[in-house]
């Protein structure tokens, strides 16, 4: 449990970075984060990629609504989701990846 929680964080960590080299050196390179989607919501593969990422948005929320115990917990874990993206949901996994395996009743991922 211990590696897929690190693999989890190393991963959501990577996305940071990601999005902040997007963020600094995208809008020097071919302008603004409005500007660029703008050109993105043009392109039928652009259009494509956003439904796929809110629609994945949206099933990791259905997720996240059936594994929190209380409505507020999860509109507090799921909505930020929609603004932050994949590095909340890692956030989300990191924390409560023990306690999924527990529910699932999967033994091999449960730490000792």
């Amino acid at each position: 449990m211990t590696a897929l929680r690190i693999l989890v964080g190393v991963l959501g960590g990577a996305l940071l970075l990601a999005i902040l080299w997007a963020a600094f050196a995208g809008g020097a390179l071919h302008g603004s984060f409005l500007d660029q989607f703008g050109v993105i919501t043009t392109l039928p593969w652009g259009i494509g990629a956003l439904a796929d990422l809110y629609v994945g948005f949206a099933l990791i929320a259905v997720i996240v609504f059936l594994a929190e115990r209380s409505w507020l917990n999860a509109i507090l874990w799921a909505a930020p989701i929609f603004v932050v993206g994949n590095v909340w949901t890692a956030a989300w996994l990191i924390i409560r990846l023990p306690s999924l395996a527990r529910r699932l009743n999967r033994p091999d991922l449960q730490e000792p």
